[in-house]
């Protein structure tokens, strides 16, 4: 097994980071949240919730991309998935891990908003630019067109967007 198989994907590592960025920050501007970890609380089964719903979410999104629910590390790309979940945002699996950063907003909005403003853009700069410019490699105007047409994280399908070449080429 080479070395690299056995790492986690790079979008495991940027959401674990700023899902512990959001915690600790939760912790230093909401008390009670300390409380709440020292005894049941109704939030902190939200916050469970929030988990489980993250992970069907990505069981589910996965099995529309023709990948194993065990897959953790992809490879290179062998089809282009532009249906679905995938011609609302270009990113469907990354966008449901905004479900349990916003969970903490329970203890502490600031705490969510900046823990979802911190993945979203650690998420583009060392995972999604990344994946995009090697999307457009493999499959040329098939990807520009859907990229033209399919926000990169949620939006209005179909509308017109600017030419990405310059984004996606990493400039």
């Amino acid at each position: 097994m080479a070395l690299t198989s056995a790492l986690p994907h790079r979008s495991a590592l940027v959401a674990g980071a700023a899902w512990a960025a959001t915690f600790g920050l939760a912790l230093a501007l909401a008390p009670r949240l300390a409380a709440d970890l020292a005894g049941p609380s109704p939030r902190l089964l939200a916050l469970a919730g929030a988990g489980a719903l993250f992970i069907g979410l990505v069981a589910l999104l996965q099995r529309e991309m023709g990948l194993a629910l065990r897959a953790s590390s992809f490879g290179d790309p062998r089809r282009l998935v532009t249906s679905g979940s995938f011609a609302v945002s270009r990113n469907p699996i990354y966008l449901a891990f905004l479900i349990p950063l916003a969970s903490f907003a329970l203890w502490s909005p600031l705490a969510a908003g900046a823990g979802i403003g911190l993945y979203l853009a650690a998420m583009t700069l060392l995972v999604v630019r990344p994946e995009e410019r090697a999307l457009a490699e493999a499959f040329g105007d098939e990807f520009e067109a859907w990229a033209r047409r399919t926000p990169r994280w949620i939006g209005v399908p179909g509308r017109p967007k600017r030419e990405i070449g310059r984004d996606v080429a990493g400039a």
